[in-house]
């Protein structure tokens, strides 16, 4: 396989409710992680880049402008763009080389949460009583205010949440097989909660618990679906580029 092709395949997939430019820019990191792009690397030219990765060359640019302001690449006017070393510190670049480093093992762990999580959503619009329902809308909003209040915060938060929708599910063997894969998802929430883009992702909590208060289970299990296939993209972006495929989601969303 090309240098070309393996770049488009590890970048080519598209999500709803994010900005556009910022999976890019996520891709483009990804790829320089597992080892696709190297320090040094000339990326291809725009309209060639664009073309590969069939999105717009606006949104191509600014996601090129956030990789540039990260020091994940360089722009050499008159010249190309060319991979750097990103700063270590970076959250972004540790977070990617934290998924390397995890491989297939944190991919798995996420297939079972989705499965799991939206098999829960959808239940828990048909099971739910009117206070849990109540009670989860009170766990997202308290999630939304723990941004001020620091990493620790958001992660419990955010367990508190999850946990309340399998709960909200009514079933005993769902939450028997959820509840102990909580603690080893803590670690992998404090990653994901210390990026940058981690407020712009509590959209997606909204969404889950209108649908659940809608009491709409396709929309309830797809919104799940999609808020935790941004992460699984993610990693196996790292960990296996090119091996997701776009449909995969759809399957998910419609496990119930």
């Amino acid at each position: 396989m090309s240098d070309n092709s393996q770049l488009t395949s590890g970048l080519q997939e598209s999500l709803s409710r994010r900005p556009l430019p910022d999976v890019i820019a996520e891709r483009i990191t990804a790829t320089i992680a597992n080892g696709t792009l190297t320090p040094g690397d000339r990326l291809p030219s725009e309209p060639v880049l664009a073309k590969q990765l069939q999105v717009g060359r606006t949104s191509l640019r600014e996601a090129l402008r956030k990789l540039a302001t990260l020091g994940v690449i360089e722009i050499v006017r008159g010249k190309g763009t060319f991979v750097c070393e990103p700063p270590p510190e970076d959250p972004t670049t540790q977070y990617v080389q934290w998924s390397l480093d995890q491989g297939f093992a944190l991919s798995e762990l996420l297939e079972v949460r989705i499965g799991l999580e939206t098999t829960a959503a959808g239940l828990a619009c048909t099971r739910a009583t009117d206070d849990e329902l109540g009670e989860l809308d009170r766990l997202r909003a308290e999630h939304d205010k723990a941004h001020d209040s620091g990493l620790d915060a958001l992660v419990r938060t955010d367990e508190a949440l999850h946990e309340g929708i399998v709960r909200a599910a009514h079933n005993v063997v769902l939450a028997g097989m959820y509840l102990p894969l909580v603690p080893q998802m803590t670690e992998f929430r404090r990653r994901t909660l210390s990026l940058p883009r981690a407020q712009q992702r509590s959209d997606d909590h909204r969404y889950i618990t209108d649908a659940i208060g809608r009491r709409d289970p396709e929309a309830a299990r797809r919104a799940v679906a999609e808020h935790l296939w941004i992460f699984y993209q993610e990693v196996r972006a790292v960990a296996a580029p090119g091996e997701v495929t776009g449909t995969e989601v759809r399957s998910v969303a419609t496990f119930v």
